[in-house]
């Protein structure tokens, strides 16, 4: 049984690395879903291969060593709920305070850390005698017991808080379970994850207070089973479709390969671009730094990036931004906001179109296509559009009703 652990567990975690690593087609917020799953498998996989089977009584020196790592699962987990739903694809500067409690922890144990192989040696064989006493003894100045419980507090938070944005960003989502939810990444992890925090609260709740000191049979048995079965369940569906999120992939607002010219069939796209102009003075390579703009807003999606400047696009495509600057207003008839939010609105409006309004508020959708407020995407649907974003979306149902 332990073996065949160890080779689930070993295979869940090159599994988790793949998704951390990959390049082709990959999504930060998906490399952070494979953090949050690998801290999981290693903590399970160190169980098993270390204090299951004694190892860690003949290296004494590993043992805590992986203990402030199972405080990043849950924040990993949470950037990537959070990235899903809004399209972010990074880290913001206040999200670092969410590493504090493996910091703190990592800290706390440097003391035991430093205590000499023989004692950690005696601490390792009562724990191999014992399970349980992995939750009391071996700690640092604050008892390891509080860090176990701590952890899952942090937990059960983390996953509140994801449901608390799910319903804010997507109120209609979690009213009903279809058979095309159960089809639904987003839906499935959220509530496979939500099991394994549960019942790793009940497995706690059993060792602290429960009569059943074995942790092979019993209620303990059931949950640490669960939790198990949860885990390789993640690590396995994610090799299906990894990019899915909430039933559907994020479009291309303009098709691959469309040119950056004035003479473009599609309405639309000319409406965004604007038709190219003849200058009096001529920019360097400006062909060159053209397509280096397509490139950036029809392959990169630069616009749905939030709080982006023209001195991020110009480090992009390796310009000056006052060259830049000048680019767009020749080219482009506008200036560098304005093109951005045209951008925003034109793939709102492809949203819209493929029914988010079904499953996003207002709020979900400015933030999944860049805007930083409901209002600023709001103004700026209406004064390119006409419509309001649920103007639109009616406008269009009562077009097309069959469609829908």
């Amino acid at each position: 049984m332990n073996l065949l652990c160890i080779i689930l567990l070993s295979l869940s975690t090159i599994n988790s690395l793949t998704l951390i690593f990959k390049t082709e087609n990959q999504l930060l917020k998906n490399r952070m879903l494979g953090i949050s799953l690998l801290c999981y498998n290693i903590s399970l996989l160190v169980y098993f291969l270390w204090i299951d089977t004694g190892f860690i009584v003949e290296h004494p020196h590993l043992l805590r060593s992986i203990s402030p790592l199972m405080y990043l699962n849950a924040p990993f987990f949470y950037f990537y709920i959070r990235n899903s739903l809004t399209n972010q694809n990074g880290l913001t500067k206040y999200d670092y305070f969410h590493f504090l409690p493996a910091l703190i922890h990592l800290i706390d144990l440097m003391p035991f850390y430093g205590l000499p192989v023989a004692e950690k040696r005696e601490i390792a064989k009562m724990i191999f005698a014992n399970k349980d006493l992995l939750n009391y003894i071996g700690s640092g100045l604050i008892p390891i017991s509080f860090h176990y419980l701590f952890r899952l507090v942090l937990q059960l938070g983390y996953l509140f808080y994801c449901l608390h944005l799910v319903r804010k960003l997507q109120p209609d989502f979690l009213k009903k379970v279809s058979g095309e939810k159960l089809k639904n990444w987003l839906f499935l992890s959220l509530s496979v994850m939500g099991i394994i925090i549960v019942i790793n609260l009940c497995f706690m709740l059993f060792t602290y207070f429960g009569e059943n000191h074995d942790q092979y049979s019993g209620p303990k048995f059931i949950c640490s089973t669960i939790a198990f079965l949860g885990i390789l369940f993640l690590n396995a569906y994610i090799n299906f479709k990894p990019e899915l999120v909430y039933g559907f992939q994020l479009g291309s607002a303009v098709p691959e390969g469309t040119q950056l010219e004035a003479n473009d069939k599609t309405p639309a796209l000319k409406e965004s671009i604007g038709e190219l102009v003849p200058t009096e003075m001529e920019i360097k390579d400006a062909d060159l730094l053209l397509e280096k703009i397509r490139y950036a807003l029809y392959e990169e999606k630069i616009f749905l990036r939030k709080g982006i400047t023209i001195i991020d696009l110009a480090k992009n495509i390796e310009v000056s931004p006052k060259v830049l600057s000048v680019l767009i207003n020749r080219k482009f008839k506008t200036n560098f906001n304005e093109l951005i939010n045209n951008y925003r609105v034109d793939y709102a409006k492809e949203l819209i179109e493929q029914h988010i309004l079904e499953r996003y508020s207002i709020e979900g959708l400015a933030s999944m296509v860049g805007f930083n407020s409901r209002i600023t995407f709001f103004n700026a649907f209406k004064k390119k559009v006409g419509f309001s974003p649920k103007e639109y979306y009616k406008t269009k149902l009562s077009v097309s009703p069959s469609v829908f």
